[in-house]
């Protein structure tokens, strides 16, 4: 059976499937008006109904898609131009996302898969409102899927039919590429849950005290996975791109880390709201507002304003569209938001200026600022351009200088949480317990300003910091246990096993609060005690770099799956580590990449590259980053923190399931 001269196949039917997902899409936005006018409440089903189906369908879509890629159908246009007969299979199904096509249809894949979610979910929980909430989710899921479908299809045909593919960008052969991009879109699209809630709370007067608990358990987890897919883009780009860093203030990475910024003081903000019953006017602020920068970093990704190694060449009308679609949301939320934001009545006001609650207002303000001066370094040289012409950069100086400041502020008021009480503080308690953590502080970050001399004073104030927040943290633990052991006469062990384990959402909070901690100790000491080295060497030369010393032995040749590259051979001579960074040239792209090499301990990394070669030597680039390694072993200790916190929600349901099946 033959389609215009192009054979029909699997990939007809994923089109056919993404269409009617569409369609279904719109008729669940729809569903709700119509059944208004109509006076026909059997409408509003469809908006419910309509969820599964959409995924399914979506589905369908993505599955054809990657069926392409496996059995090289380069009558696939996006296919053709992210992949060949050489790319290994790992990679083939990665290619789904490694392209603008495809990746902007794994973001539609992935909101369709919440909004099934939240369907089954609303449907015991919240019955009189989910239909306004699918309704929204639904005209979001149908905005994105006009883009994909009308303007950047991953379905269109290609005639006549290649013979082979250009490739996947090298760049994005990688095995941090099968995560790192599906981890931070689920995290983009995860704040799209909190925003239909909102717009749905707005839309219908639904109170907030009666939804937040809702939204927190779906902000967390939007909220985990960004933090993961940052945290590993970041070991993606040091491990993959040769430069020695981790985080350069791209814009695009920018554009991921300001909806962090604002998600992480709504997830507080939340727990203000939950045990004092105030800020509801302030969290509906806050979920517009992250779910805005989700959209402003898609716009930034793929509209092609940015020249970036993150960003998407993209056709100028697909950045209309998406610019134009993300006003129309921001004017319709924000606008829904000042006509009836102000019915939300505050039940309970701030008692004392020096209280937890109050603590968590300043975390917020500052969380806010932090967001701003991101948002004013990245937006500044775009509108600059369009209005004069000229091009500047606004790169690390600029957000060094801001930024800094900022997270060390932050990491102070997240060591006074713990020991400030809900409504007023005892400030004699207060001194008492701060008069340890301070003096420790004091000794650390004196006793590192006598040992490095002269510097920068971001180094000593950082180490004191960082001291006062790990042992208000640990006194806070130990506090509990202590306390329990001497009520209950029970064993360290088990008294600590049994507080930790009985408040797992606030010990859970604990975990990741200690994960941002070791993150700070890694990005304090790879930020200012790195070294690095250029040099270029000949076989049996020997470079010395803060006290590491590296032998150049030589070069190889080797032949890899789909390339070809020249492997230095190196030997870490203090520990006798092997190093063996390689310049890889793909048989479908003569593009050149390079893939560092790294030898790691705790405490530090030797890092490094390879480049170029004259007169018998290689140009060898050495990096030893101290600390580095506490980046990757926080950002874990975080995600791990925030499961265990939700695992309290798992263990509550448990607890109800017993309590019925108990009950005669």
């Amino acid at each position: 059976m033959a389609l215009s001269g192009i054979s029909f196949n699997l990939i007809e039917l994923g089109h056919f499937a993404a269409y009617l997902a569409f369609f279904v899409a719109v008729a669940q936005a729809l569903a709700p008006i119509a059944a208004r006018y109509l006076k026909s409440e059997g409408l509003r089903v469809i908006t419910v109904n309509g969820a599964p189906i959409v995924f399914l369908l979506t589905t369908i879509g993505a599955l054809t898609i990657v069926n392409a890629f496996i059995t090289n159908n380069f009558s696939v246009l996006y296919v053709a131009l992210n992949s060949n007969t050489h790319l290994p299979l790992f990679y083939k199904i990665a290619a789904l996302w490694g392209g603008h096509r495809g990746s902007l249809y794994l973001w539609i894949w992935m909101m369709t898969a919440y909004s099934a979610a939240v369907a089954y979910h609303g449907r015991r929980h919240y019955p009189d409102r989910i239909v306004t909430i699918m309704a929204v989710q639904a005209a979001l899921i149908a905005g994105f899927f006009g883009l994909s479908l009308f303007m950047s299809s991953p379905f269109t045909r290609l005639y006549p039919v290649p013979p082979q593919g250009a490739n996947l960008d090298p760049l994005l052969q990688d095995p941090g590429m099968v995560i790192h991009p599906p981890m931070l879109y689920m995290g983009y699209v995860g704040f799209s849950i909190p925003f239909s809630f909102a717009m749905a709370a707005l839309l219908t007067r639904w109170k907030s005290e009666l939804w937040v608990g809702h939204i927190r358990r779906w902000s967390l987890f939007a909220w985990g996975f960004l933090t993961a897919g940052i945290v590993f883009g970041a070991w993606w780009s040091y491990y993959t791109l040769g430069w020695g860093g981790y985080w350069g203030w791209d814009p695009v990475e920018n554009a991921a880390f300001m909806p962090w910024l604002m998600g992480t003081a709504l997830i507080h903000s939340i727990s203000v709201q939950e045990r004092r019953r105030m800020l509801h006017t302030w969290n509906i602020f806050l979920i517009i507002t992250t779910f805005a920068l989700s959209l402003l970093g898609t716009f930034l990704v793929r509209s092609g304003v940015l020249a970036s190694v993150h960003a998407f060449a993209a056709a100028p009308g697909q950045g209309i569209y998406l610019l134009s679609f993300m006003v129309v949301i921001l004017i319709l939320a924000f606008g829904l938001f000042l006509a009836r934001g102000g019915y939300q009545q505050v039940e309970e006001y701030f008692v004392s200026p020096m209280s937890r609650e109050s603590l968590y207002v300043w975390n917020n303000i500052i969380f806010t600022v932090a967001a701003a001066c991101v948002l004013l370094g990245t937006l500044y040289p775009l509108f600059l351009q369009a209005l004069t012409g000229a091009r500047i950069s606004v790169g690390p100086p600029y957000f060094d200088l801001v930024m800094v400041p900022i997270f060390l502020v932050l990491l102070v008021v997240m060591g006074l949480g713990p020991l400030v009480s809900w409504r007023k503080a005892n400030m004699g308690k207060l001194k008492e317990r701060v008069a340890l953590p301070l003096a420790l502080a004091v000794v650390a970050g004196g006793g590192l300003a006598w040992y490095w001399g002269a510097g920068a004073w971001t180094a000593p104030v950082a180490a004191g910091v960082i001291v006062f927040v790990a042992v208000t943290i640990g006194a806070n633990v130990w506090r509990a246990v202590a306390q329990r052991r001497l009520a209950q006469r029970e064993s360290w062990a088990v008294a600590f096993s049994r507080v930790v384990l009985g408040n797992r959402r606030h010990y859970g909070g604990m975990i990741v609060h200690a994960g941002v901690l070791i993150i700070a100790v890694g990005l304090v000491g790879s930020g200012l005690f790195k070294s690095s080295k250029l040099v270029m060497m000949a076989p049996g030369d020997v470079m010395v770099l803060a006290h590491e010393r590296v032998q150049f032995d030589g070069v190889r040749h080797i032949r890899g799956s789909d390339y070809t590259a020249v492997q230095g051979r190196l030997t870490v001579l203090n520990n006798g580590a092997q190093l063996r960074p390689e310049q890889r040239v793909f048989d479908a792209n003569p593009m050149e990449v390079t893939r560092p090499s790294v030898n790691s301990t705790l405490l530090r990394d030797v890092y490094v590259d390879i480049g170029d070669h004259h007169a018998g030597k290689w140009e060898i680039h050495l990096f030893v980053n101290p600390l580095v390694n506490f980046i990757w072993l926080g950002g874990g200790i975080s995600i791990f923190g925030l499961v265990f916190a939700l695992s309290d929600g798992w263990k509550r349901r448990v607890r109800v399931t017993q309590a019925a099946l108990s009950t005669p």
